[in-house]
């Protein structure tokens, strides 16, 4: 389940988004109409195998994010790629925690 309002994805069961007290919808929004101005964005990334790593990476940290347009279609991946944010607080840990990415062998740009 998504917010349609900041993207946030929550796990089954919970029916309504925590920041923006609206009614979470089944797929994930192909554009968040508001993103949460506590959020900043940290890199995009065309490819699921990057958004992959990068999750695991975060989750170890605990970091707290939200990717935007996670989900591709065939020819939306080649236009709008996948878009990482996170909390402003946690930038510089999250920056910092991706350091190691060869960033031109994964192809985020960031």
């Amino acid at each position: 389940m998504y917010c349609p309002e900041c993207g946030y994805e929550y796990v089954e069961g919970i029916k309504e988004c925590a920041d923006c007290r609206v009614p979470l919808v089944e797929e994930q929004p192909r554009q968040i109409r508001r993103r949460p101005k506590e959020f900043q964005e940290v890199l995009s990334t065309y490819n699921q195998a990057d958004i992959a790593l990068i999750k695991s990476i975060l989750d170890d940290e605990k970091v707290e994010y939200v990717w935007v347009d996670e989900t591709f279609s065939q020819i939306g991946q080649l236009i709008q790629p996948a878009t990482l944010v996170v909390r402003k607080e946690h930038v510089s840990r999250t920056r910092e925690a991706l350091s190691h990415l060869n960033v031109t062998f994964f192809g985020v740009s960031g």
